[in-house]
């Protein structure tokens, strides 16, 4: 096995503070003050504490032997050989690694409250060898008298069950994949038919063993005279050919292709490196030339103490002692420091937002960028850059109309700030808008005057090197909602919130994330708030909704349970903002008045898709129509003044599979467009009738965008990847 990591805590013994959580076991409510075991697991596109009742956490895990050399301890991280021991627990379909002992070591005080429960019942000992079967029972503490009685019942194996062949993965489309709702069965009877078909194919190989010539096969004893004198013919041109070099001279004489190494913006850049020093190698005292001290251990007590033989005691640290885990959030406000720039650098974009004053975000007509002018945008090399190191899940442009500045948050908390024109010189600055009129002042605003800039401010954004890219960290977990908001006259602030249970908002002229609010035991899956950021709404993982007040920084209410399952996305009408929809794991979509919202109380109206629904979004103008983003692979447009009638319904592939952020339609700030991404790594923009679909694509754009959104005054586009790159159509 491979050198061990320092370990930690994996399994978490607790008493349910409230009877909100669920059972990821058997979907039973875990009542307040029942014990409860959590472990972190991949769950809803990020990493969570999933919670499971005792015994049926219990029942989940098993004991099998590694079939591979992949796969490590997750408390220690040592790596898994094939045939090593192994211990798994089994985490609402993810599976987390453990060495017996290290099992033994987590799961002693859960044992404790696991009335009940048999070690002996434990799935896969019976397939133990016998000096398995005595580790697992020295380590659990099984006692004698039961081990003998279970070995005298179910005879230890003489050797390892044998492990099938890996089985040879299959090219598949991604417009063939499996999608959630097709059965363990069909799963099963398909994967034994690809068996079946292998097993032929490598009888079919081993049968036909024969020469190749060329790019042809053909059996020996089948070949003519004249075949067999064509193949020495070959053979001999070959060898003089090698003799005399030919084959490298013709290609250093062959034209080289000119390789553009591609242009790097943002976080990444590796000219943010620093050059690394190299460690002093290690040697011991005798190989330094130096006399040993004489200090030897005389005796070793339990908890790592340690005396020598002069008498000096040494204490060192026990691993079996419990690591306290991370605070689940910051515990309050944290500063306006980024990851990546440095003090000069952060000082310049902060005075960068102060100077920007956003107005009203509400609803209303004005001077929006339509489908015509969305239709023809097109994407240039400077306009990429690396915002944040993790996919981008939320994205937003700052209100402002003379600098182009964009957020962006990702799975693990970050939040990414780009002044797009801020730190780069563009190849494009004969670029023409639509709009001759008054979007040629536009863009000639949104470029700046370079002469009109302030030396030190220019030199202070240089001097961090940074591209114009700030990542922030106000967050531990995946970030669920993101808005600039800000009444006119102020300073747009950055309302965001996490899985991590906080709501934070970003206030330049404090330079501070300040902390909203926060709930211990919820998980905020979605978030919206009002225009100027004094109020809003926060969505959960459980179906829970409850709403907080950004000046009082407290919750106004009680959770409200108002759905079954996980809310995905929290929307407040721009018009009318006491109207509100939501769109939910349980396939439904409601429109809610906020005004009359209560326990069990019933929603305005509601409507539902055949599977998930990943998003749902009040268009910008104050028409009351909603879009909606679905698995079951459409787009659709609805009237929440009709009782949400449907208006509108296209055909859109919206299954992205495990690896790629779930698509979500967004509205043009017109109300004339619809934007998704494709996994065919374009981006689609219908009109709001579902028909006039046009894809944006670019040699520049290299992934799948999933998220995107449109300036509110400007022809402009962004789009988020999952590898945290964005993307700037104008």
């Amino acid at each position: 096995m491979a050198e061990a990591e320092p370990s930690r805590s994996i399994v978490t013994l607790d008493v349910a503070k409230s009877n909100r959580s669920t059972c990821k076991a058997t979907g039973e409510k875990i009542e307040k003050g029942e014990h409860r075991v959590g472990v972190e697991a991949y769950s809803g596109g990020h990493i969570s504490m999933t919670w499971q009742k005792v015994v049926p956490f219990l029942e989940g895990c098993s004991l099998e032997y590694s079939k591979t050399n992949t796969g490590a301890d997750k408390k220690t991280g040592q790596k898994f050989s094939k045939g090593d021991l192994r211990f798994v627990m089994t985490v609402k379909g993810s599976r987390v690694l453990l060495s017996v002992k290290s099992a033994a070591e987590e799961l002693k005080p859960v044992l404790a409250k696991a009335n009940g429960f048999s070690l002996l019942s434990l799935k896969g000992l019976e397939i133990l060898q016998e000096g398995d079967r005595e580790e697992y029972f020295n380590q659990f503490g099984v006692s004698k008298s039961d081990a003998k009685a279970y070995n005298k019942e179910h005879p230890p194996p003489a050797e390892q069950p044998a492990s099938p062949p890996p089985a040879k993965k299959r090219k598949t489309t991604k417009a063939k994949a499996v999608k959630d709702e097709d059965s363990e069965e069909d799963q099963e009877r398909a994967s034994e038919e690809e068996e079946e078909h292998e097993e032929a194919a490598d009888h079919a190989e081993t049968a036909c063993e024969q020469p190749k010539i060329g790019k042809k096969a053909v059996k020996v004893e089948e070949m003519s005279a004249y075949e067999l004198e064509r193949a020495e013919h070959i053979a001999r041109n070959k060898e003089r050919m090698a003799a005399l070099h030919l084959p490298s001279l013709a290609n250093s004489m062959a034209p080289k292709k000119e390789v553009r190494p591609a242009k790097q913006r943002g976080i990444s850049s590796k000219r943010h490196k620093a050059p690394v020093e190299e460690a002093p190698r290690r040697a011991s005292l005798r190989q330094r030339g130096v006399q040993a001290d004489g200090a030897a251990v005389d005796t070793e007590g339990r908890g790592g103490h340690i005396t020598l033989v002069n008498g000096e005691a040494i204490r060192y640290s026990d691993p079996s002692e419990t690591v306290q885990p991370r605070e689940r959030h910051p515990p309050s406000a944290t500063d306006f420091s980024s990851l990546n720039g440095r003090p000069g650098s952060d000082a310049a974009f902060l005075d960068l937002l102060k100077a920007q004053t956003g107005p009203t975000l509400a609803g209303g007509k004005g001077n929006h960028p339509t489908h015509a002018q969305l239709s023809k945008l097109d994407l240039q090399e400077n306009d990429v850059a690396k915002v944040t190191k993790n996919g981008i899940v939320h994205l937003a442009f700052h209100p402002c109309t003379d600098t182009l500045i964009l957020a962006a948050a990702d799975k693990s908390g970050h939040v990414g700030l780009w002044s797009v024109d801020g730190s780069a010189t563009k190849e494009n600055e004969g670029q023409n808008y639509e709009n001759d009129g008054q979007a040629e002042g536009q863009q000639q605003s949104v470029k700046g005057d370079q002469s009109d800039k302030g030396e030190g401010e220019d030199l202070e954004m240089r001097e961090g090197d940074d591209d114009g890219v700030l990542e922030l960290a106000p967050h531990y977990q995946y970030i669920s909602g993101l808005r600039w908001a800000g009444g006119r006259g102020i300073c747009a602030k950055l309302v965001t919130a996490s899985y991590d249970g906080s709501v934070r908002m970003l206030d330049p002229s404090t330079a501070t994330f300040e902390l909203l609010v926060t709930d211990p035991e919820a998980e905020y899956s979605a978030m919206d708030c009002l225009a100027d950021a004094s109020s809003g709404f926060v969505g959960d993982n459980e179906g829970n909704l409850q709403g907080f007040d950004a000046r009082q920084k407290q919750l106004t209410q009680t959770a409200l349970n108002i759905h079954d399952k996980k809310i995905n996305t929290v929307n407040i009408e721009p018009g009318q903002e006491h109207l509100m929809a939501t769109a939910c794991s349980d396939n439904s979509i409601c429109i809610w008045d906020v005004r009359k919202l209560s326990q069990g109380g019933k929603p305005v109206s509601s409507v539902s898709h055949s599977l998930t629904c990943q998003s749902a979004y009040f268009a910008p103008d104050g028409s009351q129509r909603v879009v909606s983003t679905s698995r079951d692979d459409t787009l659709r447009i609805w009237d929440a003044r009709q009782d949400l009638i449907q208006l509108a319904s296209m055909k859109h592939y919206n299954n992205t599979g495990r690896w790629v952020v779930p698509f979500r339609g967004v509205w043009g700030p017109a109300s004339d467009t619809v934007i998704v991404g494709s996994m065919k790594r374009t981006i689609d923009v219908f009109n709001n009738e579902g028909g006039n679909m046009v894809q944006l694509s670019s040699e520049h754009q290299t992934a799948i965008s999933s998220r995107h959104c449109v300036h509110p005054t400007l022809p402009i586009l962004a789009a988020g990847t999952a590898s945290g790159r964005m993307h700037v159509y104008r």
